[in-house]
């Protein structure tokens, strides 16, 4: 499937331009002439390839999920719906992906099919929540819940990424302001004794050994950090080794803490959509828990829906999992006895949106002074090695 910009004329004559997805310029052609247009002029814009690999924005497909949910509460057609609100979208990739949707739909193919083709741009919670939704027809219901699922995961973002601006801030600061000691402050103060370092005080040769070490070495130490970072890609890239670093994290002080209620919340979160949706339990689990974000506990989950099909409740196959959260088994384990799974997990969801914020204030109340003292201590380190050439030298000109 090709997008062509096309010229064309009307019945009066007049020149139409626009773009159009056709499987070739014969499909094109008789699109065109079903509209009444006659086709003079096409080219290829975006092919097969790259229509699957566009991603739409964000917060189109938020606005584009909000929209629509409306859209088929009031019963419009959504084929015309569709067309009306890709038009008003901002960035044109996100119309090109809409109007890669009214084509699909046009040619007779389910809505969730024609979000299959374009994977980038619909997740697989969103794919799977929407063909639940075609099967219940409750599309509208689901809509909105998508909606707001999808702006949490957006609120979550920002503040972990609110939460790291300072620290990250304050890392670079202090890391320049050590190059400044090492580099233009220490080899000043050398300059000032003729007998050069053999009569420096012995933190001076210290530092300005440490100093020369890392100067006469950068290359083999960022050889080292090059190394370091594409075996830390390629694990990631295995799934074995991916496992194993994200249980590792989770066994992080703190920092694990709050990264296992990132996860947990997230696949609660997917979960309650999914179940609200009226999909299969193992369809829940299995998609909720690939996209809670740490593999370990994907890992986890995906053993306990093998537990399922063997005939144990969810609840006891969650028990059997060390990585899973105590409080998601709870909620589960009346969710499972009073029927209201959905509403169960929601209300885990409602938890965490306040305490993650809280979790990550405490964290970094404990990791700001925890990097300050550290940082402290190396310029404390560095000014004591510049100054105590300076003391010992006014003594002796004293």
């Amino acid at each position: 499937m090709n997008t062509y910009q096309y010229v064309a004329l009307g019945p009066t004559g007049t020149e139409s331009r626009g773009r159009l997805s056709a499987r070739d310029e014969l499909e094109l052609d008789r699109e065109l002439e079903a509209r009444g247009l006659l086709l003079t002029k096409a080219a290829v814009v975006a092919t097969e390839r790259s229509l699957a690999a566009r991603r739409m924005h964000p917060d189109d497909l938020i606005a584009l999920t909000n929209q629509l949910a409306i859209v088929s509460s009031a019963g419009i057609h959504i084929v015309e719906g569709l067309e009306s609100i890709g038009a008003r979208l901002p960035r044109a990739r996100s119309r090109a992906v809409v109007t890669e949707l009214v084509r699909n739909l046009r040619a007779g193919t389910s809505l969730s099919d024609a979000m299959d083709k374009q994977p980038r741009s619909f997740p697989v919670v969103y794919r799977a929540s929407v063909r639940a939704a075609e099967a219940s027809g409750a599309l509208d219901v689901v809509l909105t819940r998508l909606a707001r699922y999808m702006e949490w995961t957006r609120g979550i973002r920002a503040t972990t990424i609110q939460a790291l601006i300072y620290p990250t801030i304050l890392f670079f600061a202090l890391f320049g302001l050590v190059l400044v000691l090492l580099y233009f402050v220490l080899p000043r103060i050398i300059g000032l004794f003729p007998g050069g370092r053999a009569q420096l005080p012995f933190e001076t040769r210290l530092v300005l050994g440490i100093s020369d070490f890392l100067t006469g070495n950068w290359i083999a130490l960022a050889v080292g950090a090059f190394a370091l970072g594409a075996g830390y890609v390629l694990m990631r890239r295995s799934p074995a080794g991916a496992r194993r670093l994200d249980a590792w994290i989770l066994h992080i002080p703190k920092f694990g803490h709050v990264a296992g209620q990132i996860a947990t919340s997230r696949f609660a979160s997917t979960a309650s959509v999914l179940q609200s949706a009226g999909c299969d339990v193992f369809t829940v689990l299995n998609v909720a828990g690939a996209t809670c974000g740490n593999s370990a506990l994907s890992a986890a989950f995906e053993r306990a829906s093998s537990s399922v099909r063997r005939g144990q409740t969810i609840t006891q196959a969650f028990e059997q999992e060390s990585l899973i959260d105590s409080m998601l088994v709870q909620l589960v384990s009346i969710g499972e006895k009073t029927g209201e799974l959905d509403q169960c997990l929601a209300k885990l969801v409602a938890y965490f949106d306040e305490e993650i914020p809280r979790t990550v204030k405490r964290f970094l109340a404990v990791m700001e002074p925890g990097m300050l003292l550290v940082a402290g201590f190396v310029v404390a380190v560095i000014l004591l090695a510049a100054l105590l050439p300076i003391f010992e030298l006014y003594e002796t000109i004293g």
